[in-house]
């Protein structure tokens, strides 16, 4: 698991919340593990186990109602301005089940005590904090300028995802050429990654979108563009 982190306490919290997530939720499948000999009790990894499924929950909702919020944009524009395909998706609105109880609240102050306590225990060795990620990664210092982002691809429902990783910086600016041979803005994101919800080509054809990006920093544009991401979209 690649630790993008800072040192907040005696601990190690993740910048981003893709690695926050990354983070409890190995610490809450390896912990038990180790929890006798570090005096875990099954009420405390119970509590473990209730923080990460709320926090795994409200990022699944965030991403949910972003994807459903981008769809909206494209079907109103749809019917705004038309569509290339002639034909526009109707968003449907999620449905999670949040889990049992009320929410749990300050789960990374919560995960800040948890690997103290950890790491102050008589029987703490490096090699548990090493099984359980809990130790600190001198990191070198990050140039901005020498940024570049790597763009890959998969589907979701028959449209491309854009896979990227934040690596420190703030956001990451998404151009999309959908066959017309011109980059336009397709987002600003803050979160990795992006599923491209603009409609897709007649049924049975295919078209080459293209893609490319560059990081922003407090608002700015920083480092170099990507390479050119193609990826082959079919008509369903």
């Amino acid at each position: 698991m690649e630790q993008e982190g800072i040192v907040s306490g005696s601990t190690v919290i993740p910048r981003v919340d893709s690695g926050k997530l990354a983070l409890i939720v190995h610490i809450n499948s390896v912990l038990s593990a180790y929890a006798a000999m570090l005096d875990f009790s099954a009420d405390d990894l119970s509590e473990l186990d209730r923080a990460t499924a709320w926090f795994k929950y409200s990022l699944d909702l965030q991403s949910a109602y972003k994807a459903t919020g981008e769809a909206t944009v494209a079907l109103k524009n749809a019917i705004r301005d038309g569509s290339p395909t002639g034909k526009a998706v109707i968003p449907t609105l999620p449905i999670l089940t949040p889990p049992p109880g009320e929410p749990f609240l300050d789960v990374f102050g919560y995960l800040s005590n948890v690997i103290t306590r950890i790491r102050i225990h008589k029987n703490y060795t490096e090699a548990i904090g090493k099984a359980l990620y809990i130790i600190p990664v001198q990191s070198l210092p990050v140039d901005p300028s020498a940024m570049q982002p790597v763009l890959n691809a998969d589907f979701k429902g028959g449209h491309p995802r854009v896979l990227w990783a934040m690596h420190g910086m703030d956001a990451l600016e998404l151009e999309a050429d959908h066959g017309d041979g011109h980059f336009s803005l397709l987002t600003i994101d803050m979160t990795p990654n992006h599923i491209d919800t603009t409609p897709l080509p007649p049924a049975g054809t295919v078209v080459l979108w293209r893609y490319r990006a560059i990081y922003r920093l407090r608002d700015e544009q920083v480092g170099n563009w990507s390479q050119v991401l193609e990826v082959s979209v079919k008509g369903i």
